[in-house]
């Protein structure tokens, strides 16, 4: 029972961050940033983090982008965690390659979460001018492996939580 207070609570907390930083992550979103500070950490390239400096500083929005960042490392722990317990949850309730790719995948998420620290600071710094085309690079290679490595989480939760939802309810 203490498992699923966890989960509701960091699935609460994790729901009531990100739809906050939706919100004050929509002034980001201009014609030429459509995904708002996602533009920003898959910007691998210096010319396209100057022109999205550009952009956002012309419509006033970068200490937006600041705040918005800022408020992103609260959200970290709470998807982070979340991801991880679900993830450790089913692989726990499995047994061969799925349980032990359910732990594997359960410390990736861990280990997405420490990526997109690294990325906010990075992402912080080019804000405020400090950037060149090695740190452009690793903060987009940071974000797509976060990207990629939740993906996989959400694959494996969907494939295999459900699995075993389908499986207690039948019972």
């Amino acid at each position: 029972m203490a498992n699923i207070r966890i989960i509701g609570a960091l699935f609460t907390f994790t729901i009531a961050i990100m739809i906050l930083l939706r919100i004050m992550g929509a002034p980001l979103e201009t014609p030429d940033t459509p995904l708002g500070i996602v533009s920003l950490e898959l910007a691998n390239d210096t010319a396209a983090i100057q022109k999205i400096l550009r952009v956002w500083s012309a419509v006033r929005v970068t200490a937006a982008a600041n705040t918005n960042i800022l408020a992103d490392f609260i959200f970290i722990p709470f998807y982070a965690l979340l991801f991880y317990t679900l993830c450790g949850n089913i692989a726990v309730r499995s047994g061969g390659l799925t349980a032990r790719s359910g732990t594997a995948i359960a410390f990736a998420c861990l280990i997405a979460g420490l990526l997109d620290v690294f990325e906010n600071l990075l992402m912080l710094s080019s804000l405020n001018g400090w950037f060149n085309t090695l740190t452009a690079i690793m903060t987009a290679s940071l974000a797509w492996t976060k990207f990629g490595l939740l993906a996989i989480a959400s694959a494996y939760i969907i494939l295999f939580g459900t699995s075993l939802l389908m499986r207690k309810i039948i019972r």
